[in-house]
Order: structure tokens, then sequence, then C-alpha cells
């Protein structure tokens, strides 16, 4: 399914980890289409000259409403990851030690660590995700989370992207089963028939 363009939208404002995650949303959104109970008369193509004066209303308006959209989705859609400040114990409880990766290259000091929270009334996994050492990608680009079966990439767990310090914190949520899956991966998002691993447990 097609949609607006994510930068009509949203510009060029705001910085990697903001773009990041706003075009994260921006893709569930799409790919969620229209809610069922949208009656048929709304759920039609808009006319051209309604569909200019929506664009123009979205240019005026792109900062404020992205940004709220995206805090929306974010803490409500999995697979969204959002920048967080300093958790304690307390305020990510988990029985489990951390799970650390490392760089898949020798001499590279990449590394993270995932802490897998309680599971939730629904069956989801938090994820309190921490990496150092990552280099800043080009705009458009960021990097992903993966858990993986026999090595290969299996399931998508989230998004992200490092400050210029090449650090991020990010929270993530998972409904899978973790006992099917044999590690976790860490890739940037493109391009994706040649997947480039970067870190992994």
């Amino acid at each position: 399914m097609s949609g607006p363009d994510f930068r009509e939208l949203v510009g060029d404002e705001g910085s990697p980890e903001e773009l990041a995650v706003l075009r994260r949303a921006h893709d569930l959104l799409v790919a969620a289409g229209p809610p069922p109970e949208l009656s048929p008369r709304l759920a039609e193509a808009p006319s051209t000259g309604s569909r200019a004066m929506r664009t123009l209303w979205l240019r005026q308006h792109r900062r404020s409403g992205a940004f709220a959209l995206a805090a929306v989705v974010a803490g409500a859609a999995f697979g969204v990851g959002f920048l967080v400040g300093d958790r304690s114990s307390t305020e990510f409880p988990s029985s489990r030690p951390p799970i650390a990766m490392h760089s898949v290259s020798s001499g590279n000091l990449a590394k993270a660590s995932i802490v897998i929270g309680e599971r939730d009334e629904i069956g989801n996994w938090p994820l309190l995700v921490r990496v150092s050492g990552l280099p800043q990608l080009p705009e458009g680009m960021w990097y992903e989370l993966y858990l993986t079966r026999n090595g290969k990439p299996a399931a998508y767990c989230g998004s992200f992207g490092v400050n210029p310090s090449g650090r991020a914190k990010v929270v993530l949520s998972v409904p899978y089963k973790l006992k099917q899956f044999d590690g976790w991966i860490v890739t940037p998002n493109k391009p994706k028939k040649a997947r480039q691993v970067l870190l992994t447990t």
C-alpha cells in the first residue's frame, strides 16, 4: 500500500535518531492502512483540490504533527525503538542477566547489551538495548536488531540510530517466543539482499 511521501511530511529537519524513529513509524502506519471501521466514503482517495489543501496543511504542521504521531506509535507499536534516559534496574525489572553483543570485525570495539524485561500482560517482551562504538549512518539509514535462527536473521525486533559518539539506548518490545531463536544481530537497514552483520551474540 502506498501512502504520503515521508520527506514531504517530515522534511529533513531533526537528528538521525529522530528521523529513524519517524521513518519506522511512517512505514508501520502505511502498512496498517485505514482502520476497519472507517466508512467507505472516508476511505476514498481525496480529490485533487482537497489533496492540495491537505498537503499545504501538512507542510505547515509537519514538525509538531509528525513528532506527536511518532510518540504515539513508538509507545504502542512493537518494533519502534525510542531513546531513553538512564534507567535503574528497578525501573526496568529483569530476572535475566544482560545479553552481551560484540563486533564481528576484529579490532572493532563496537558492542551492545540487551536486557530482557518482564513479559507484559499481552505477551510482549520489553528490551532495553544499549549500544556503543557504532558509526552514524548516512541519511535515510538506521540500525536494526534481529533475532536469529541458525545464525540467520529470523525476526525483526526494532530500529534505532546512534548519537555522534556512536552510542544509543533504546527500549523495544517484541511478541516472539524467545526460546525459538538462538541469537541476536545488529545490521544496517540497507542493503537488504546482502545484509551486513555488525554486532552479534
